[in-house]
């Protein structure tokens, strides 16, 4: 028999606004000193219930909260999180919303201050986890200068370095690297098996975590729970039949680069760039895109992959503009980078950001939208007859009304997609696109961005998910060390 910590009984929850709940009559419990994962499609509740568990549902995200949530035996339903921080411990979808420093060190040290740490304890604390997550002597980088990937980690250790006795995680692995996502599934087996945290984690990705995780709670679409049961009573046969994990995928076939007669549209000849250092502009840090050549031919549906931190998403700004190369040269259609205007250099190339928040303008989904067609010269009627159709195309239309900011990640993901293909640019740069995406959800846009390119379209993305490089990519370029390792043209299995 195993200890319950947390149970949830009968919760009800309406966002503040809202009409329609999250969930109705929501009960499940969580195994102490094990890790439970959390499980469902994009946008049925699996965030919210870290949230109604830590407090910020109804403190923080107010709405009206029915039922009750239980710990060790009491319940905490009404006490603010301020006082549930000190046993529970939130990392978020998205690591930038939760930073409040500018360092790794200050961030770190921001929770414990919080909590009364003394500071020789702390910068014990601090030592620790950075070696935990591998990055040690990083204490003085910017957070700004972090890869996705690093600043994931950092968001974790921010809160393991406060010591709670229940980590909540939401998708702390969704933009890490093969082996970087090894290394933070294995410590937060180790927290569990060896330190006794109690570990509830929601994932989409949930094959490879597996055999760490004691229980499993599956939500279907409309929040209510289809399956509670704990691990070893599950085969991994019957959760592949119930389309919970992905059946194995063979690997792709790779062959040597050929771009004979391929049009070239986007070409990097030895490009190099470095960041700035944080209060000295003009004092170059560590280079990132090390002479870095590399050429993008029509019709591509490139996969860039890479570790964390080898400069994947720094190669994106570069090639938009929004940091501009040190050294080397950047063409779009064989014409310098730099000679376009911003406003035709956007008509030509789409990019979506990482982190969707990042690029959204509006305070509801139609008008985000329609706000890609400004300064586009169509009429109403055509503005509008693309917009119902992509909510269609991207199951949007039932929250047109709502905010973007209140979407869940995947639902986020989707609309920054969609947004981007509402003009119809001819290029697509896709930072991580399917973070946040359940299986199915992940599988529907990518079809989509196959359709695109059979359409004329070329895709660029980068990603750590390797399922889908071997599904859809036609070409895979490996960065390592700011160049490029690997360049193979791919048959998608």
């Amino acid at each position: 028999m195993y200890d319950n910590i947390i149970e949830l009984k009968d919760l009800k929850y309406i966002y503040e606004g809202e009409t329609l709940p999250v969930w109705e009559h929501l009960s499940c419990s969580f195994l102490k000193n094990k890790v439970n994962a959390v499980i469902g499609p994009s946008g049925c509740g699996k965030s919210s219930i870290l949230s109604a568990i830590n407090g910020l549902i109804p403190h923080v995200m107010l709405g009206n909260l029915e039922g009750q949530v239980i710990l060790d035996g009491v319940d905490v339903t009404a006490v603010p999180p301020v006082v549930r921080c000190e046993r529970t411990g939130l990392v978020m979808q998205n690591p930038d919303s939760q930073f409040c420093t500018f360092t790794v060190e200050e961030e770190l040290a921001f929770g414990m201050e919080n909590l009364g740490v003394p500071v020789e304890e702390m910068g014990t604390r601090i030592k620790e986890v950075l070696k935990y997550i591998d990055m040690e002597g990083m204490e003085e980088t910017n957070l700004n200068n972090l890869s996705g990937g690093q600043k994931q980690k950092v968001a974790i250790a921010s809160v393991l370095v406060t010591k709670p006795e229940v980590l909540l995680l939401d998708e702390p692995t969704a933009n890490l690297d093969t082996e970087n996502r090894k290394m933070i599934l294995e410590l937060i087996a180790r927290l569990a098996e060896e330190e006794g945290f109690t570990i509830i984690i929601v994932e989409h990705n949930i094959a490879d975590m597996l055999e760490h995780v004691s229980r499993m709670i599956v939500l279907d679409a409309d929040g209510n729970v289809v399956l509670e049961e704990n691990t070893e009573n599950l085969s991994r046969d019957e959760l592949a039949s119930k389309g919970i994990i992905a059946e194995h995928l063979e690997d792709y076939m790779c062959l040597d680069t050929d771009s004979k007669d391929k049009e070239p549209i986007v070409e990097l000849s030895n490009v190099s760039y470095a960041y700035p250092i944080p209060g000295r502009k003009r004092v170059k840090g560590k280079t990132i895109i090390n002479d870095l050549s590399l050429t993008i031919n029509r019709g591509d549906f490139m996969a860039i992959t890479g570790d964390n931190g080898v400069g994947k998403t720094t190669l994106m700004k570069l090639i938009f503009c929004i940091c501009k190369a040190d050294k080397g040269q950047i063409k779009l259609y064989g014409k310098d980078i730099y000679d376009y205007k911003v406003q035709d250099l956007y008509h030509q190339m789409g990019l979506v950001f990482q982190n969707p928040e990042n690029q959204f303008a509006t305070n509801s989904v139609y008008d985000e939208m329609n706000f890609s067609f400004k300064r586009v010269n169509i009429d109403e009627e055509e503005k509008n007859s693309r917009i119902e159709e992509m909510l269609q195309r991207f199951h949007l239309e039932d929250y047109k009304e709502r905010s973007p900011f209140v979407l869940s990640q995947g639902q986020k993901r989707r609309l920054s997609v969609a947004c981007m293909l509402l003009t119809q640019q001819k290029i697509l740069f896709l930072d991580e696109p399917t973070f946040g995406q359940d299986y199915e959800n992940r599988q529907e846009l990518m079809k989509d961005m196959q359709k695109l390119v059979e359409d004329g379209v070329t895709i660029v993305m980068i990603t750590h998910d390797m399922d889908l490089v071997k599904q859809y990519a036609t070409r895979v370029v490996r960065i390592e060390n700011g160049c490029v390792k690997e360049d193979s043209l791919c048959l998608p299995t």
